[in-house]
This record gives C-alpha cells, structure tokens and sequence, in this order.
C-alpha cells in the first residue's frame, strides 16, 4: 500500500466529479484495507470490495460487472492519474462517439522520477498499424464505454485462450468488434514501471502470446494494412 494512498488521491482530485470510485481490496496482506477505509470515511463516491485474493483479471472483470456508470475509467492502485484526465477523456469520447479512450502518460519509478514518456496512436490508421505489435494504451489509462462493452459482449478479461497478456487480446476483440479507438492528444496520466515488475519465465510467456495475437490480427487486415503502406510517402526515401 505505499502508493496506494496518493493514487486513491488523484482519482478524487479529478475535476470531473460526478463518479462512483469502486476500489477492490484483492487479499492484501498490508495496511492497504485500512488506508482506503480511511477515504471510504470521507467521501461517499468509493465503494469498497474486500475479499480473498482473485487476482487482477478476476478483479477487473468483477470492477466492470458492479459498475453503475456509462463510462468505466481503469487504474490500478501504483499510478496517478492527472487531474483533468476523466473530463478530458469524456470529452473526447462524446464529442467523438468513442468506445475506448486513452491518453499519453509519463513513465515514473518506484522513486517517484520521471523516466520516460509515451506517446500513443491518435487516428484509426495509426491504431491498426500499432494493434500490429503491441497494445495501443497505457491499461490502466483506459476509459472505456459500458454499453459497448455489453452489446458487444466484452465484458470478460482473460476470456480468450491466451492468459497471459490480459490486455492485448482485449483490445484486439474491442477492435474485431468494431470499436471507436480514441485517445486524448495530452498527458494525463502518471504509469509506474518497476525494476523487478515482471519476472523472466512471465515475459518470455506474455511475449509468446503477444506474437502469436499479432501474426493473427496482421492476416486478418492483410488488405488494410497493404493500402497503409501503399499509402506512405516513400519520396524521401528514393531521394537518397
């Protein structure tokens, strides 16, 4: 729990404010049920789910079902979000009919300090050409729309045959399922990467499944990514 407090702050330091704030206690063996009982206290938004240890796709997917809103806005208890990154991503998403939204996002440590920034796609081509490899958000940046995620029956993490890269395959369905991607051209949000964050024998496997979802999506829009490319600007290559 030694984030947990400053990031249950920046959900409640939102300028947006008009949110229920579901927070999950999945079996932590710390003070973390006592730090967010404490904001439970203060204001009536945070609903509390306190149980014995699920795990995070369990926990996702039980986040997704109690929820009450339109939008669902995801996070997880080591980042923060920027003050204006509900009202922004809201905003995008209405203005732009969008299904999922997310944002650049600074890279810090478990320090505290800065150590890189992200960029993501803005328009659909871009998204196509990034599903390619890798996911086109920050996972716990995501803003995504519930009644979507209903009629298109997307409302299962980890319900696809790879289990080991939770978010990709998700993002490769809400694509499959024709889904308005969007993100806001701004950084709203703060990713926290550990040092030890992932161990060896996981990223080998995360990897296997990513490149298997790849070669995947890239057959599927084989024509679509060939007129991408067609459509690139190749002179000052040729000029060389």
């Amino acid at each position: 729990g030694v984030y947990l407090a400053e990031a249950i702050e920046s959900i409640l330091s939102q300028t947006f404010t008009n949110f229920e704030f579901i927070i999950i206690n999945d079996g932590s063996t710390d003070d973390s049920l006592n730090i967010i009982n404490i904001y439970k206290e203060i204001d009536t938004r945070i609903v509390v789910i306190s149980r014995e240890n699920k795990g995070l796709i369990y926990s996702l997917n039980e986040g997704i079902e109690r929820s009450k809103g339109e939008y669902i806005a995801r996070m997880d208890s080591d980042d923060i979000s920027l003050p204006q990154r509900f009202a922004r991503q809201i905003n995008l998403m209405q203005e732009q009919k969008l299904d999922i939204c997310g944002c650049h996002f600074y890279i810090i440590n478990e320090h505290n300090e800065y150590s890189d920034t992200a960029i993501v796609p803005l328009n659909n081509e871009s998204f196509l050409n990034h599903l390619c490899i890798t996911t086109p958000f920050a996972h716990p940046s995501v803003m995504m729309k519930k009644s979507f995620m209903t009629k298109s029956d997307l409302l299962m993490y980890g319900s696809t045959q790879y289990k080991n890269a939770e978010d990709y395959p998700f993002w490769i369905e809400f694509w499959n399922k024709k889904a308005k991607f969007g993100n806001v051209n701004g950084f709203l949000f703060q990713y926290r990467e550990f040092s030890s964050s992932l161990s060896k024998i996981n990223r080998i496997n995360i990897s296997k499944d990513k490149r298997e979802i790849s070669k995947k999506f890239i057959l599927n829009n084989k024509e679509r990514l060939l007129d991408n490319f067609k459509n690139l600007d190749f002179k000052l290559i040729s000029k060389r």
